[in-house]
């Protein structure tokens, strides 16, 4: 093992007649009556030592491990001591010393909790000086213990709790004193007079001591063998981000990071090292200081798996101060993830929390202001048409008499030609209308969306002594988003005591979080009506009151008055989000012996979340169930079911955890050489976690009178005239007997016990070996799989080649080769091996109570089984300057879980099997380099920089997954019931292809007589040779799937399989520039759809895209374009009602639908992105202090700011997707001012 360890001399500072005249005996009486309690009690410390011919260093371990003291010396110059003798039994360690160093050349000295050796006949040069100063971190906390050589000699000190120093040096040119410390970058200053010096060290990543945190444990990362990511959260945090999980976005090689919505609060999808599991959730494990966290709320994997999924409620981390994180761990492989069972498959990022420093207390406040912006009609984005191109595509339908598509709105010019036509206004009523119309261009994105200003605050304090550190903290952010009425209110509140006293250790923490959220129900889609709303459409009368149309759905509702304008829908409709968390730790820990400790935690967890969707009275969405008639000018009972109020939603869900862990670990060289040392822990655990809740719909609600709900009274009327009784509103009673108006309770408990078992070897840290092994039992398996216990085991090896074969090498600082093995399993969260019965009400047929199959018995089910290999090489060279690694791994997963379609005899209309085999692999590369390094502390009062900076780290991970079926060939479809909406979306699950392979239809060109697309294999009728052939036919002697693979082709896959980024530092004195670039490769995106309602031509109140101003208008535009034309006659009908629709290989409703989902219409997903950017300026020190302050500094910068991606996207973002009709705000740019200041 290597060790770093300086000698100081202390004799010239003792004896130097003008030191003493300087002190005088006032200052002597000082430092006696101050620093004698400390020296005398180190003194009398007690120890035992029994040690024969073996090297010095070894007693000074011992005694350390006994009395805490550090002993600091120069390695080289006790060599001349070789072997010692030593046997004494509750004794001072000023005895054992004294009888240790008696008759050698050396002599010690307390100096606080450090004991001093040095030689005793050193001196250094005849003209001396006293140099002071003092020594912080970035933060400005002092650090006490900091040693300070003079170079090129053995002369030096150490500072005090205080982190000053002063100390006697030469007083000649060419003076430089080397400051070191655990943990801190060691630096060298040079000394030109002697005037103060103020010296900050900042952080050492690759300090020997750096542990990495398994949650469960810590590992020396020399000891590492596992493939971890550790982040310093310095190093990512991104000013006007709110959560920590949308800073990982080219952090992480191996980690997918896809975004699909800019709003905020919206939780992004995170893949570690590809797709494990098809029917299980596919997001990592978060871990907190050692505790497993859970989601707010168990949302089904289904919808968590779903790329085209907006989570709204947050994840497990959605409510953490990234203020409060101080660096985060990304386990990746079998030999770091095995150790939490069954819910690591997919990877687990480990959360450490900041804790309190040693020395004076220290208060810490961070303001941030930032500016988000919202889209706009000029943005590339946006590519849809203005007023006057959108009456040019109307004008051409009605002069062309053409039929146009669903009619939902009469408005727009369509309403002004109806109004001419059937004689309500005349020609120049209907030039002016038109006229008004075609310059009107109505902004919807300035009307529903906003420029948005956010602010956040922490406020931090910290400290501590050598036995108890503490840090607290609150905070509060206001994030608002760019749709009008989102935001996202966060208040967090954090407590952590840590104690180290003699044997003892403990920690106590507690944290919680309370999130506000607020946005317009999914149903409204502000932002998918300010795409594709055309801008001929008012928002206000000239009287500047909202404009109403009547909007509708389905044939019978024109009959009824559904007023629409989107403003009050906005207004009169809420979706509220609360959520609080509370999380409580408690761990102890005790040393029983010196080479066996004792570990106990208890965490306990919980949140409440609850969500309330409310649609008012006069909104459309209350207006569509009221069923207002126009004939009448009431309501029909008959058909209402919404008599009265508006509509409220409850959702309520609690979530309670507790864990109990237990843990002895082992730690012991076996030899008096300290060469061969081994480390091994056994850990017991007991964990609970309980979903409950309910839900339930409201209707009646009229919050304006009291939170009031209107009662409707059950009556029975006449029938017309007669005197036959009927129900009246019986649509509506009908309803009431609904499970949404019944409501439902959520109830899901999970108990778990595990074991687990880890052991380490080490030989003279150059090769380590490692075992990790976990036992779950689940009884979510029945006696026929003989599966109930799944152990859960990893193997891993380290080779430290600069340890031995590179020891002598001047150019290799560090170079590790690294291999490891594991087996890990998964377990279905929605199944039994035993049927479960659903327990329902009244059966009105019957007239008593009935059930349903809830679960169908699944004795055969499996556990899923992941199988990984992988191996890194580590390396650092050029005394650090370059650092980095390169890995491979290779991840295969059999018995995946999948669904089979039964018959409904049984009950149940899916049957889980173990039937899927998926692999993963990839390689990742992480590199770090320095090229220029000339940052040096003047050495002056006001503590400034000086020289330069530039740090580049860029970093990949590939991930290519494949579904494997040794059976089936490749491109089959492991499901059975396969729609053909399943290929287009890339929910199919095909052999040899990777999981969201997506199709599209083969685009052939438009038809040259009218401008109709065509796509290859869909004609009716070809010919084969002089014969005509019926493709009909044909098709019904194939299997549908197959019909589907002919007449589409592989798209690609929707999700990348590289990802990475490159971050550049710049700092020159004070001043630093950080620029991170991400980058994904390999997604394919669809582009946003044409026709997003059924027809070729969308309703008059329909935006479209612009790039129909470039649509087929006469025969021979078909070689200039590739966008159809407007269809009339029976060119439309065979549009619209295409040969096949009514066959039960139905492949498309129509052709429109087929243009949207062509291959005409897939392109890259490829980008770069500049990520973030970020401007920093530290205040100098001597500003500080006259403001008395420890440290400050402000800086400016911007998030997502640009991105380079395909032409061919026109516009469209990257994290867009034109597979959904649902139009999501993209990430938007964002501009952030923050100020940080310690006092």
């Amino acid at each position: 093992m290597k060790k770093i360890r300086k000698s100081f001399d202390f004799s010239d500072f003792l004896c130097s007649i003008k030191m003493k005249l300087l002190l005088g005996k006032w200052g002597i009486m000082m430092l006696i009556l101050l620093g004698l309690p400390c020296i005398t009690l180190a003194q009398k410390q007690k120890v035992t030592i029994n040690v024969k011919d073996v090297d010095v260093q070894i007693v000074f371990k011992q005694i350390k491990e006994q009395t805490n003291l550090n002993f600091v010396y120069n390695a080289d110059q006790l060599k001349v001591m070789k072997s010692v003798t030593l046997n004494v039994r509750d004794v001072s360690v000023d005895a054992a010393l004294a009888k240790l160093f008696e008759g050698t050349p050396f002599e010690y000295k307390f100096e606080m909790q450090s004991i001093v050796i040095k030689k005793k006949t050193e001196r250094v040069g005849n003209e001396k000086m006293v140099l002071s100063g003092l020594v912080t971190d970035k933060n400005g906390d002092p650090l006490p213990g900091v040693a300070i050589l003079l170079k090129g000699s053995t002369v030096g000190t150490a500072t005090d709790m205080d982190g000053n120093f002063k100390f006697m040096i030469p007083k000649e040119n060419n003076v430089v004193l080397v400051f070191s410390f655990i943990g801190m970058k060691r630096q060298e200053v040079a000394v030109k007079d002697d005037k103060p010096l103020r010296v900050e060290l900042e952080e050492d990543a690759t300090e020997l001591d750096e542990v990495v945190s398994y949650g469960y444990y810590n590992v020396d990362k020399r000891h590492m063998t596992s493939s971890v990511t550790s982040l310093k959260m310095d190093d990512i945090m991104m000013p006007g981000v709110r959560s920590v999980d949308q800073m990982l976005e080219g952090r992480v090689p191996g980690m997918i990071f896809m975004q699909n919505s800019g709003q905020v609060g919206a939780a992004p999808k995170i893949k570690i090292r590809g797709t494990t599991t098809v029917l299980g959730s596919q997001a990592p494990l978060w871990v907190l200081d050692g505790v497993i966290l859970s989601d707010p709320v168990n949302i089904d994997p289904t919808s968590i798996n779903d790329l085209d999924f907006v989570n709204l409620l947050g994840n497990a981390i959605s409510g953490i101060n990234p203020d409060d994180i101080d660096k985060i761990d990304v386990l990746k492989d079998a030999s770091a993830t095995a150790i939490y069972g069954p819910r690591a498959s997919n990877g687990v990022i480990v959360i450490t929390t900041k804790k309190g420093k040693v020395g004076a207390p220290s208060v810490s406040y961070s303001l941030t202001g930032t500016f988000r912006q919202r889209p706009r009609y000029t943005d590339r984005a946006v590519n849809v048409m203005n007023s006057m191109e959108r009456i040019d595509v109307s004008r051409e339908l009605i002069d062309r008499r053409l039929k146009i598509g669903s009619l939902n709105s009469w408005v727009g010019y369509e309403a002004a030609a109806q109004d001419l036509y059937n004689g309500v206004i005349d020609h120049d009523e209907f030039t002016r209308r038109v006229a008004d119309m075609e310059t009107c261009n109505t902004d919807w994105f300035g009307i529903l969306l906003q420029n948005s200003f956010s602010h956040n605050h922490s406020l931090s304090l910290s400290g501590g002594t050598d036995h108890i550190r503490y840090y607290t903290s609150i905070g509060y952010s206001n994030e608002n988003g760019n749709i009008r009425k989102e935001s996202n209110d966060r208040y967090t509140g954090m407590a952590k005591i840590n104690v180290n006293y003699d044997k003892f250790t403990m920690q106590f923490s507690m944290s919680g979080n309370m999130q506000k959220k607020e946005y317009t129900p999914s149903e409204v889609n502000l932002m998918g009506y300010a795409y594709n709303t055309s801008r001929t459409v008012r928002a206000y009368d000239e009287a500047g009151d909202l404009w109403f149309y009547q909007r509708h759905e389905g044939n019978d509702s024109k009959n009824y008055d559904q007023p629409f304008s989107i403003i009050n829908e906005r207004d009169n409709t809420y979706d509220r989000i609360e959520t609080d968390q509370l999380n409580l730790t408690m761990a102890l820990g005790y040393r029983i012996l010196p080479s066996l400790k004792a570990d106990v935690q208890f965490s306990y967890n919980t949140s409440h979340t609850d969500k309330e969707t409310y649609f008012g009275a006069d909104t459309w969405y209350a207006a569509r169930l009221r069923k207002f008639s126009l004939i009448t000018g009431g309501i029909n009972e008959d058909q209402t079911e919404l008599v009265t109020g508006g509509e409220l939603r409850l959702d309520n869900t609690k979530n309670e955890n507790y864990n109990l862990r237990g843990q002895l670990t082992f730690t012991r060289f076996l030899d008096k050489n300290d060469e061969h040392q081994i480390t091994a822990s056994a850990i017991g655990e007991v964990s609970s976690a309980k979903y409950g809740g309910s839900r339930i719909v409201h209707r009646g609600y009229i919050p304006d009178r009291g939170l009031f709900f209107d009662k409707i009274p059950i009556e029975l009327v006449n029938i017309g005239t007669t005197t036959f009784k009927k129900l009246r509103y019986p649509k509506y009673y009908t309803w009431m007997e609904s499970d949404d108006a019944r409501g439902t309770l959520k109830d899901n408990l999970t108990r778990k016990v595990g074991l687990i078992l880890t052991a380490s070897y080490s030989y003279k840290d150059s090769y380590i070996l490692n075992a990790n092994m976990r036992i779950d039992g689940s009884n979510k398996f029945g006696d026929a799989s003989n599966e109930r216990l799944l152990p859960i085991w990893s193997v891993s090896g380290r080779w430290n080649l600069h340890e031995n074969v590179l020891k002598n090498s001047n150019w290799v600082n560090t170079l590790a080769l690294k291999l490891s093995y594991g087996w890990q399993g998964n377990m279905s969260a929605q199944d039994s091996p035993r049927l479960v019965i659903q327990k329902k009400g009244t059966n009105t047929f019957f007239n008593e109570y009935y059930s349903l199959i809830d679960k169908y018995p699944n004795p055969n089910l499996r556990w899923e089984k992941t199988s990984t290999y992988n191996v890194d090489l580590e390396f650092a060279m050029f005394r650090n300057k370059l650092r980095g690694s390169f890995g491979y791994y290779y991840r295969y997963t059999k018995d995946a879980f999948l669904e089979k379609k039964v018959s409904m005899v049984n009950g149940v209309e899916n049957y889980t099997v173990n039937a899927g085999n998926i692999r993963n692999q990839g390689f990742e590369f992480t590199f770090n380099f320095t090229p220029i390094n000339t940052m040096l502390n003047q050495a002056a009062v006001s503590g400034r920089k000086r020289g330069f900076v530039w740090r580049l780290d860029p970093n990949f991970g590939s991930v290519f997954n494949q579904l494997i079926d040794k059976v089936k060939p490749r491109n089959k479809p492991l499901q059975d019931e396969i729609k053909y909406t399943d290929y287009l979306t890339g929910k199919v699950y095909l052999a040899g292809r990777p999981v969201n392979t997506f199709y599209s239809y083969k685009f052939k060109g438009l038809n040259p007589e009218n401008g109709s697309p065509m796509f290859y294999n869909t004609d009716r009728y070809v010919m084969e040779g002089d014969q005509e052939v019926d493709m009909g036919e044909g098709y019904n002697n194939m299997d549908k799937e197959e019909v589907f693979r002919t007449v589409m082709t592989r798209s690609g896959c929707r999700e990348p399989f590289l990802q990475g980024g490159i971050s550049n530092y710049f700092g020159w004195r004070n001043l630093g520039l950080s620029i991170n670039l991400a980058y994904s490769i390999g997604a394919k995106i669809r582009m946003f759809k044409m026709y997003p309602t059924p027809g070729n031509i969308a309703g008059p109140e329909k935006n479209l895209r612009r790039e129909f101003t470039k649509r087929w208008q006469r025969p021979g535009d078909e070689v200039y374009t590739n966008v159809p034309g407007i269809l009339t006659g029976a060119a439309w009908e065979d549009a619209n009602t295409p040969w096949w629709k009514d066959r039960p290989f139905k492949f498309s409703e129509n052709i429109w639908e087929m243009y949207d989902n062509s291959d005409l219409r897939v392109v890259s997903g490829n980008y770069l992105k500049l990520s973030s950017a970020s401007f920093r300026y530290v205040i100098p020190d001597e500003f500080c202090k006259k403001l008395y302050l420890k440290s400050a500094y402000v800086s400016i910068s911007g998030t997502n700011l640009f991105t380079v991606c395909s032409r061919k996207l026109k516009g469209q973002d990257p994290s867009q997707s034109g597979t959904t009709n649902l139009i999501n705000i993209s990430v938007r740019p964002t501009y952030s001012l923050q100020l940080n200041v310690t006092f």
